[in-house]
Formats: structure tokens, C-alpha cells, sequence
């Protein structure tokens, strides 16, 4: 899967959106820098719905904040309590230094931008984004010699989760007999401050 690296700065108050491949949008219309964002890579065969390529920039929070803050306080005040925002004819979401996503409505076209920083916390951020793409490229790289193939960078944990957990066959609390269930409940500490029933001492 092809890899490709973004970085943002503001410049003469609007923002350049640069690409590894050398392409850039500068503006300060949401829209016009969320379809460069999405504009189709790799394989013309994929669903219109996948991204046809792995998405990166070094420290996510700092790539993203200009495209946050064209989004408006009232947006961004949405996305930081409930993770996701709408920015007509996207939806976007977001969890902090690890995922930013938007998804075309009309076509569900959608991608995925991811932080690399913290995969190489040794690292500081390299100056050529081409760099980036390459590290990006060489954690791909490492994680196939050990069997994993992701499709997002989420975190370590959703790597794994991912390409590991979801082939395991394993217990969850669902399989829990209801006999053990209470039986581990007996066995549980009584601290003084739980309450399970709606009262007051006299």
C-alpha cells in the first residue's frame, strides 16, 4: 500500500497543504483543502469508499490545526467533546495525536491521516517531507517482517488489534457463565463509598 506523507504551515494567511509527491493546495477554503486531501492514489480497482493509500504526517495535531481552525470555534467546540463535526458535504473526526478523518458524504469517499511521531519517539520532526514518507515506508516495512499488514496507523494497540486480536477466537465477558459472574461478584472488595442501593445513614 502506498504511503504518502502531508504537512501544514500558514502562509500569507491562508493554508499550504504539501503532499510528499511534491503537489500542494494554498488556501483558506476548507472545502477546495479537504478534496486535495482526497483526491484518489494507487489502484483504480479499489472500492470508491477505500482510501487507496496509507496517509501520514509527523505530529497530527500540529499538521491539522490550521484545517481546525477553519472550521470555526462552534465545530471544533463539537469535536472535542464528541470527536466529530460536520463541515458540509464532510464529516470529520478526530481523536488528538492519533487519527483525523473525512469522509465525503455524497460519494463516501473517505481517508484517514495519521500521526508517525509516535512510532519513532527517538526521532525529531525530519525537515523534507519526502523523510516522512519514508519512515512511514520503513514502519510498513518492520511491521510486515513480523507478519502484520495494517491498513491504518492508528496506534500500536489498533495495529495489532487489527491484524492479531480480531483472528483470535477468545472469551469475553459475554462468555462468562452466570454462575461465575456471581460468584466473582461475592468474591469482590465491599469498599465503604459503593452504593447499590438509593439511601442515607442516620
Amino acid at each position: 500500500m502506498r504511503i504518502l506523507a502531508y504537512r501544514t504551515q500558514v502562509n500569507d494567511s491562508k493554508v499550504l497543504l504539501s503532499e510528499s509527491t511534491g503537489e500542494y493546495k494554498h488556501s483558506n477554503d476548507l472545502i477546495d483543502l479537504f478534496s486535495f486531501l482526497m483526491e484518489p492514489q494507487g489502484n483504480d480497482d479499489w472500492q470508491p469508499q477505500h482510501d487507496r493509500c496509507i496517509r501520514v504526517s509527523w505530529e497530527l495535531d500540529a499538521t491539522v490545526a490550521p484545517l481546525l481552525k477553519l472550521l470555526g470555534d462552534k465545530r471544533c467546540a463539537k469535536l472535542h467533546d464528541t470527536h466529530k463535526c460536520y463541515y458540509a458535504p464532510f464529516n470529520c473526526f478526530y481523536v488528538p495525536s492519533k487519527l483525523f478523518s473525512v469522509t465525503h458524504i455524497p460519494t463516501h469517499d473517505k481517508v484517514n491521516l495519521y500521526d508517525l511521531a509516535q512510532y519513532f519517539p527517538e526521532l525529531d520532526e525530519p525537515e523534507d517531507l519526502l523523510e516522512v514518507q519514508m519512515l512511514g515506508e520503513k514502519l510498513i516495512y518492520e511491521l510486515k517482517k513480523m507478519g502484520l499488514e495494517p491498513t491504518k496507523l492508528t496506534s500500536p494497540v489498533a495495529i495489532y488489534e487489527e491484524c492479531i486480536m480480531q483472528y483470535l477466537d477468545l472469551p469475553s465477558v459475554f462468555d462468562m457463565p452466570k454462575e461465575a459472574a456471581e460468584f466473582a461478584y461475592r468474591c469482590s472488595g465491599k469498599l465503604w463509598i459503593e452504593a447499590h442501593q438509593i439511601g442515607y445513614f442516620s
